[in-house]
């Protein structure tokens, strides 16, 4: 287990040891604020430290938490099929609040849509199964991605 160090004193030499730390951060993928800032916490930064890095960042359109969360919703919707509970969830977990949250999925693509995708899949791999041990599966597998009883029950009456 590691040593917790003292925090480091705010400097212009830890901004910029911050400020460095923050786009290496940065560069592997976008990030939330509140996932800079517990980066930067995990690294042993004083808060004022930390508070003037993060405002610069904003200030210099690195971090922008509403561009975020339409970049992931659009992302794990697309590559990953997760419904509108799981990314509200997601999106939490990384610091986002409902006012940011709400608006983007509202103008996400449905959930019906999502799952019919998915639905369609796991048809070309699973259709040979007996009808039940097929419904069963493929009912498992959606509600795993966060899709509701009703939505499922929809795509086994369209099928």
């Amino acid at each position: 287990m590691r040593k917790k160090l003292p925090p480091k004193r705010d400097s212009e030499e830890n901004r910029s040891r911050a400020f460095n730390w923050s786009l290496k951060y940065l560069s592997y993928r976008d990030r939330s604020v509140k996932e800079v800032y517990d980066y930067l916490v995990r690294k042993n930064f004083a808060q004022d430290t930390i508070n003037a890095i993060l405002k610069k960042l904003v200030d210099l359109k690195f971090l922008n938490d509403e561009e975020f969360a339409r970049q992931w919703i659009e992302s794990r919707q697309k590559h990953k099929g997760k419904s509108k509970f799981i990314l509200k969830n997601e999106l939490r977990l990384k610091g986002l609040n409902d006012d940011v949250i709400e608006p983007l999925l509202k103008k996400a693509q449905d959930d019906l849509e999502t799952a019919q995708i998915l639905f369609e899949k796991k048809k070309r791999i699973l259709g040979n199964l007996p009808k039940e041990e097929f419904k069963k599966k493929i009912s498992g597998f959606l509600q795993r991605k966060g899709f509701s009883f009703d939505i499922i029950n929809k795509l086994f009456r369209r099928d």
